[in-house]
C-alpha cells in the first residue's frame, strides 16, 4: 500500500485495518515504475519495531549523496509512526537505484511508504 497524499487516509478508502497491517508484502518492484522521478521518498516505520538493516540502509544513502531525515510531518493516521524522509541534492530526482533499494527495503519489512513526484520541470 503506497500513501499518495497527505489528506485523510480513511477518508481515501484506507482502513484502520488496513493501516496496521502495514505497507503489503510484495519483493519492492510491484509498483516502482510509479516511484521512478521521484525527489522524495517518505517511510513510515512500524512503531516500537527496530527494523533489521537500517544502518546498512543509512550507510548506501550516505555514499549515494541522499540524505535521510527524521520528520513529524506524518498524516494523522500514521501519528503514533516513526518516519523518515529521503531526498538527493536539492529536490533533484532520487536516483532509480537509491529508489530501488529503499523501496524493495520498505516492502522486505512491510512499511508503509509515500512519495513526492513533480508532474513538470523536474530536473
Amino acid at each position: 500500500m503506497t500513501l499518495r497524499g497527505r489528506g485523510s487516509l480513511t477518508n481515501s478508502g484506507i482502513t484502520r485495518q488496513q493501516l496496521r497491517q502495514g505497507g503489503g508484502s510484495g519483493n519492492g518492484s510491484d509498483h516502482l515504475d510509479e516511484l521512478i522521478g521521484a525527489t522524495e521518498l517518505v517511510v513510515y516505520q512500524t512503531p516500537n519495531k527496530k527494523p533489521k538493516g537500517f544502518e546498512s540502509l543509512k550507510t548506501f544513502l550516505a555514499a549515494s549523496e541522499c540524505e535521510m531525515l527524521f520528520t513529524l510531518d506524518i498524516p494523522p493516521e500514521l501519528k503514533n509512526y516513526e518516519a523518515f524522509r529521503i531526498t538527493y541534492k536539492s529536490g533533484q530526482k532520487i536516483p532509480d537505484s537509491v529508489l530501488r533499494r529503499c523501496h524493495a527495503w520498505a516492502h522486505g519489512r512491510n512499511f508503509l511508504h509515500s512519495f513526492f513526484k513533480p508532474m513538470y520541470g523536474s530536473k
